[in-house]
């Protein structure tokens, strides 16, 4: 019985999270188990006859049987519907070992001694794991015994020439019982004093138990829901030195061994796929002999590189744990296909960084372009050219804005397709245009240029007419790169200023 009762305690464990929660749920199992003892006592009656037909009992009776039983059925019955009702009351388990300890009081007072059952009762009360009830329990079974050995202290002295008188049989009984109750006492609270402290342990450890796996829970729900948005997700442990790919659901473990290789099996299947621009990078960014070095003190590092079937993808180590350094030893490896963020970065890029009406790169491009010239030299065959649309506000005040857009367009066009490959052309402004060549005969791409706007011929204007300034850094070795700006605008103004004098036109209205 005691030995399934503590099994019980340890099951109780697993079901609560502090000692008073488990000692409440104790009582209820422990008031449960008393309650059998009970209706075992019920069989004392019958086991008492058969020692009274084989003479161990002689001076008892079968009439005391028949009561033992009838009174042992009846405090069962009471029992079972109390604690049906308070389940967890200490005072209905302590009633059980009182209506023991007052069956054990009818029998010596009916002459049955089964002098070992008086330690038994006590013993069952350590079951509650409290210290108080033990006490409780050792007195009342000490208040018992000495009731019981003082009503049948005259029969036995009446039996026993020993003794002189029953008060001297009665406090030599006693003296035994009281020694035996002073050593089942400490024994009993030691013991009592151990299984608190066991199941304080039990249950931190528990409670740690539980924390770890809500925490393993918790870790392993964002391991399966990242399997669901990545491409491939794979679980790196590098304390066990293994690995396991979560993406396929067969969660297959794999030993790595870096004296061998420094990837991953799922490293060796993806870099089949890498383009070869990208392939010593992405070898490098997934070794994982560095791994820890780079992603201590991190949450994550990532790289982005070219597959050369389905474009551009994102490769990301997560530090899942760390130790107390920030050192990583569970880490996830995740990859993604970012073809499609990449086209919409690379699309707001060139928006970002073009006119929208003519599709020439902005003044942003441009300042950016100029922008590494401040910490990088100049090319040899640079050249800065400074243009601007003659007579754009005058087509704008008289033909209207769509005229002026087709003038505009127009200069684009011919500036684009005349530089082609040899440098870029850039729309700073309304009618103002720049570009950045890169030739050794500007003079070939100027007369290009100019055959192309003499040509042209559009819808609103029949002709369109632009100013041009060049300055070449072989022909100003000196000069920054703003101050070749300024020299190809100072050319390009004095161009314009020819132009209008040449024609007649004056520049905001007409002849």
């Amino acid at each position: 019985m005691t030995r399934m009762s503590f099994a019980d305690l340890k099951q109780n464990i697993t079901e609560v999270t502090d000692y008073p929660s488990f000692l409440k749920e104790n009582r209820k199992m422990v008031n449960r188990y008393l309650n059998t003892v009970l209706w075992f006592c019920i069989f004392t009656g019958p086991a008492i006859a058969v020692g009274i037909k084989f003479g161990v009992f002689s001076a008892a009776t079968y009439y005391t049987c028949v009561i033992v039983s009838a009174c042992m059925l009846v405090v069962s019955v009471l029992h079972t519907l109390i604690i049906r009702i308070w389940p967890y009351s200490e005072h209905v388990g302590m009633l059980a070992l009182i209506a023991m300890e007052l069956l054990l009081m009818f029998m010596v007072y009916n002459h049955i001694h089964i002098n070992i059952s008086w330690f038994f009762v006590p013993l069952l009360s350590i079951l509650f794991c409290e210290a108080r009830l033990f006490f409780i329990a050792v007195a009342t079974n000490y208040v018992a015994m000495f009731i019981a050995n003082w009503l049948v202290s005259p029969y036995y002295d009446a039996i026993n020439l020993i003794f002189d008188s029953a008060f001297e049989y009665f406090i030599n009984a006693m003296l035994g019982y009281t020694i035996e109750s002073i050593v089942m006492l400490v024994g009993g609270i030691t013991l009592t004093n151990l299984l608190r402290d066991y199941f304080y342990a039990l249950l931190d450890k528990n409670k740690k138990v539980r924390e770890n796996a809500d925490a393993l829970k918790k870790q392993m729900n964002i391991l399966f829901s990242m399997a669901e948005v990545y491409d491939n997700v794979n679980l790196i442990d590098l304390k066990s030195m293994t690995e396991t790919s979560l993406s396929d659901q067969s969660y297959n473990v794999h030993d790595l061994d870096f004296a061998k290789h420094a990837h991953t099996v799922m490293t060796h299947q993806i870099k089949k796929y890498v383009s070869e621009d990208h392939l010593e990078k992405f070898l490098e960014f997934t070794n994982l002999r560095t791994l820890e070095k780079r992603l201590t003190g991190k949450r994550f590092i990532y790289g982005e590189f070219v597959n050369s079937d389905t474009g551009w993808f994102r490769a990301q180590y997560i530090n899942v744990e760390a130790d107390e350094k920030g050192v990583p030893f569970i880490v996830v490896f995740t990859v993604q296909n970012i073809n499609m963020d990449k086209r919409r970065e690379e699309d707001l890029i060139r928006i970002s960084l073009t006119d929208e009406l003519t599709q020439l790169f902005n003044r942003r491009s441009l300042d950016d372009d100029l922008a590494r010239y401040k910490y990088e030299s100049m090319e040899d065959d640079l050249v800065f050219a400074s243009i601007d649309i003659n007579r754009l506000k005058a087509t704008n005040d008289t033909l209207g804005h769509a005229a002026g857009d087709e003038l505009i367009i127009a200069a684009a066009d011919c500036l684009a397709s005349a530089i082609g490959d040899s440098g870029k052309a850039y729309r700073t402004g309304g009618d103002e245009f720049t570009a950045i060549i890169h030739t050794d005969s500007i003079s070939a791409i100027d007369k290009n240029i100019r055959e192309k706007v003499t040509a042209w011929s559009g819808s609103y204007s029949e002709s369109l007419a632009v100013s041009i300034g060049y300055a070449a850094h072989k022909d100003y070795p000196d000069a920054t790169i703003e101050e070749l700006k300024k020299i190809a605008d100072k050319y390009m103004y004095e161009e314009k200023t020819r132009y209008y004098q040449e024609t007649g036109y004056e520049r905001r209205g007409r002849p």
